[in-house]
């Protein structure tokens, strides 16, 4: 256990090295003076040193193996039994397991309280979280049936897309960027770990399929599907009356 944490702890200095250079050359050229900055960003990158390290341990111990060894045990059952029922309990999981993962992604939760204080609380972020995970969990879904299917990528990205572009100029404005940003925010450090774990395993059980041009491109349509349900929902919410963008707008404009 000590040597995988120490393991993981220099695989997170090494992948924050980067930025931490940047930072401090930008610091010590133009804010050398701020030196109340410099010790809260210093304790902060601790803190993130720390947690990210031990966010990797829990991970790869738990929520990856997991994922793929439910992904072989759910596919190899559908490929003995061949029914739709357990083909359905496949693509079932999927859903469950993308909404699931988005949930609890830490940047979609702080993404969602951010967005919560600049509409003045019009945005509720409970369901701008809910509503984004279900879109990456439906658009898991949809890139499980294309991989169990065998449909070409693009024969599902393309009329994802068209009703995406759809739905964005039906929607109300000022909801439309923040959909679009929705799947990017919630593919991050949980979701796109165990949805690309999920793909590589299923396609890897599958007759005919290959990790490498079927167990990916599984998190572009799970991106999607998170714009075109916020999108979606949007625009219901401007139909019923509830327009908000536009409550967005009063807020920040006032009396």
């Amino acid at each position: 256990m000590l040597a995988a944490l120490w393991h993981e702890l220099a695989r997170t200095a090494l992948d924050l090295a980067p930025i931490a250079l940047i930072l401090g050359f930008f610091w010590v050229r133009f804010l050398r003076a701020e030196r109340a900055m410099a010790r809260r960003v210093l304790i902060g990158a601790l803190h993130l040193a720390a947690g990210l390290t031990l966010f990797r341990i829990g991970l790869e111990g738990t929520l990856l193996p997991l994922g793929s060894d439910l992904a072989v045990a759910l596919s190899e059952r559908a490929v003995a039994r061949g029914d739709t029922i357990s083909f359905a309990a496949v693509v079932g999981f999927a859903v469950a397991l993308g909404a699931a993962a988005a949930l609890i992604e830490p940047t979609l939760a702080a993404t969602a309280d951010r967005v919560r204080d600049l509409s003045g609380g019009t945005v509720r972020p409970m369901v701008l979280r809910v509503a984004v995970a279900v879109g990456i969990g439906l658009g898991l879904g949809v890139g499980v049936m294309r991989l169990i299917l065998g449909l070409p990528t693009g024969l599902v990205l393309a009329p994802m897309v068209t009703l995406m572009a759809a739905l964005a100029v039906v929607a109300p404005r000022g909801i439309v960027p923040l959909a679009l940003d929705s799947g990017a925010i919630a593919t991050s450090v949980v979701t796109v770990p165990v949805i690309a774990a999920y793909g590589v395993a299923l396609a890897d059980t599958l007759p005919g399929r290959t990790a490498l041009a079927d167990g990916f491109g599984l998190i572009v349509l799970a991106m999607v599907g998170a714009a075109l349900v916020v999108l979606a929902v949007a625009t219901l919410e401007a139909q019923r009356g509830r327009n908000p963008a536009r409550d967005m707008q009063v807020k920040e404009e006032g009396p």
